[in-house]
């Protein structure tokens, strides 16, 4: 399978006059993605950041921005990835083939298990999550990934963390929390979950509605011919790369950066140390 295509945004001569308009991000918008971001990141605790799917692409343009330019910050990854449910035989009932095309994309952006195990930080998931399904089948096709390439599941599930941006509630005893509910996590018994609560009037419209640069990623599209080359985008494919563009450029603002270090370290976890050393990185 060919890498997915998706736009470098630090690029821009590869982008001719395509986005050439679009919406501006509004004020209330950037304020809220910036809290999140910082919420995200002192949750990861100097872990590098893997944004599963379409929905958190935007943060990921954001901190693209953010982390343009500077030396010991974490990796960020976009995983072009889209399955909640593997079917009643689960991901080993995928055709082999379409594993082995999605395996080779893995390996190609350093988000295979050998690379996750050697790696000097730990990777975070970082995704909107509902129940749960995505970050199970993505777990469990690491995991095969794993065994079928003679590697240690323990060293990479030690390796492995999830912040989960979920929909904020009233916080009490009763509170579903969709971690409780996921007997699967027994396969990775040291994966540490943490979630990040954000309002519904922001994450809902960013994960679903909101347009998306790429084609989702299921699947049908494993292994694909040409699914890595470009294609002639949509409208909602513009918008949206118009719209990241938007995002990439104020995360690389110095005053923003500034913004966002403090915003991190309002945070209770700035006392760990990977966390205080992110936001001196982000002060320079």
């Amino acid at each position: 399978m060919t890498k997915p295509f998706r736009w470098s945004l630090s690029k821009r001569e590869q982008l001719g006059s395509w986005p050439s308009s679009g919406q501006r991000p509004e004020a209330e918008f950037l304020s809220q993605l910036r809290a999140t971001t910082a919420r995200i990141i002192a949750m990861s605790d100097g872990a590098n950041l893997a944004f599963i799917g379409r929905s958190p692409e935007n943060f990921f343009d954001y901190l693209s921005g953010v982390f343009a330019g500077l030396d010991d910050v974490p990796h960020l990854h976009i995983i072009q990835y889209s399955l909640r449910w593997a079917g009643e035989g689960g991901v080993a009932s995928i055709a082999k083939d379409k594993r082995d095309a999605l395996f080779a994309y893995f390996r190609d952006e350093g988000f295979d298990p050998a690379h996750i195990a050697a790696s000097a930080r730990p990777v975070a998931l970082v995704d909107f999550i509902s129940t749960g399904g995505t970050m199970e089948t993505l777990t469990r096709l690491l995991k095969l990934q794993a065994e079928q390439d003679g590697v240690d599941w323990n060293a990479v599930q030690r390796k492995l963390r999830i912040v989960g941006l979920t929909t904020r509630e009233k916080n009490s005893p009763n509170t579903w929390r969709w971690q409780q509910h996921s007997d699967w996590l027994g396969i990775a018994p040291d994966m540490v979950v943490k979630n990040v609560s954000v309002p519904w009037d922001f994450i809902i419209p960013l994960a679903n509605s909101r347009p998306k640069m790429t084609q989702a990623n299921h699947p049908g599209r494993w292994g694909e011919e040409g699914e890595g080359r470009q294609r002639a985008p949509s409208t909602d494919q513009l918008e949206a790369l118009a719209f990241a563009l938007h995002l990439y450029d104020h995360g690389n603002a110095a005053s923003e950066r500034a913004a966002l270090a403090t915003e991190i370290s309002q945070t209770h976890q700035i006392r760990q140390p990977a966390t205080r050393a992110l936001v001196t990185a982000l002060k320079r």
